[in-house]
């Protein structure tokens, strides 16, 4: 759910009608100007906890703080203006963090050190999605997992409940 700015702005005998998005990460706290993607308006707002507690109200002669993310104008065909587009919208920012970044861990054992069905690759007999129900023969299956968990029977690395 996101907050938006309906401009009316008049503009050659015409209104604006451009509905800007203000993302709620970004605007939940947040008191500054923006501008409309279309015409350029600056309007103020004051949001508090996501809401908006001020505004918008038209600044003559401002300049804005930050662009909206996302625009649209649903009276002519939704032509609209996507993150990144210079002097209208800003940036789409959402990288995930450094530690994020990189392969996901393949998990052969569970916590306990019985074998799990979540590694890759999985044989192709395995069925849709590698679906075995309860049947899952590990031994003809993947034989190297089959052997990793013998030798961790073997040194006591198995738990029960």
């Amino acid at each position: 759910m996101c907050d938006i700015i309906w401009c009316k702005k008049e503009l050659a005998g015409k209104p604006c009608d451009t509905i800007n998005y203000l993302d709620p990460y970004f605007f939940w706290n947040w008191e500054g100007t923006i501008n409309c993607a279309e015409c350029g308006t600056v309007y103020y707002i004051h949001m508090i906890q996501g809401f908006m507690y001020r505004g918008p109200e038209e600044r003559i002669g401002a300049t804005p703080d930050t662009s909206p993310i996302y625009a649209d104008r649903p009276y002519q065909g939704y032509s609209n203006y996507r993150p990144g587009v210079k002097e209208r919208t800003r940036p789409f920012q959402c990288t995930p963090r450094k530690e994020l970044l990189g392969v996901a861990d393949m998990v052969k054992f569970s916590i306990r050190g019985r074998p799990v069905r979540g590694w890759r690759p999985q044989p192709p007999s395995a069925g849709l999605a590698g679906s075995r129900g309860f049947n899952w023969d590990i031994e003809k299956l993947s034989p190297e997992v089959w052997e990793e968990y013998q030798k961790k029977l073997a040194a006591g690395e198995v738990k029960d409940w």
